[in-house]
């Protein structure tokens, strides 16, 4: 019989999984090393003998942070990549983008010509917060 306390529960797994929404996995990176030459891809896609489970939540914060400051050239390659595809397979979203930038610079220019955002600012506040949202 193997004790529990020799080998993680399932339940410290997913506390260690679950600690890392919390991490932001750019705080480590710096500008250096996005100028530097990506590993090669075999590299970034090795096998999977060399990977373990961290054994704590500091070491799982301090893995996925070197991960992303060693590797940010491949996974930025690799969103490109996925980027490019889905503009191949769905074209029209990328024109509705493209046609939003001018519907947007029109109604700035309208709005702020005409003073609504002045005469009514609860328009501006609604107009900010959309503007952060997503445009």
């Amino acid at each position: 019989m193997v004790s529990s306390s020799s080998s993680p529960t399932v339940s410290s797994r997913a506390r260690i999984l679950l600690s890392l929404l919390k991490t932001n996995p750019f705080r480590k990176l710096e500008t250096d090393d996005l100028n530097a030459n990506p590993p090669t891809f075999s590299v970034f896609c090795g096998g999977t003998e060399l990977y373990s489970f961290p054994a704590s939540q500091s070491d799982a914060t301090e893995r996925v942070q070197e991960n992303v400051r060693h590797f940010i050239g491949n996974y930025i390659s690799v969103f490109v990549v996925i980027f490019l595809i889905s503009l191949y397979k769905q074209p029209i979203a990328f024109l509705t983008l493209l046609a939003s930038f001018p519907v947007k610079d029109y109604l700035d220019h309208l709005i702020t010509k005409r003073g609504v955002d002045q005469a009514y600012p609860f328009i501006r506040r609604l107009l900010f917060f959309i503007s952060k949202a997503g445009w």
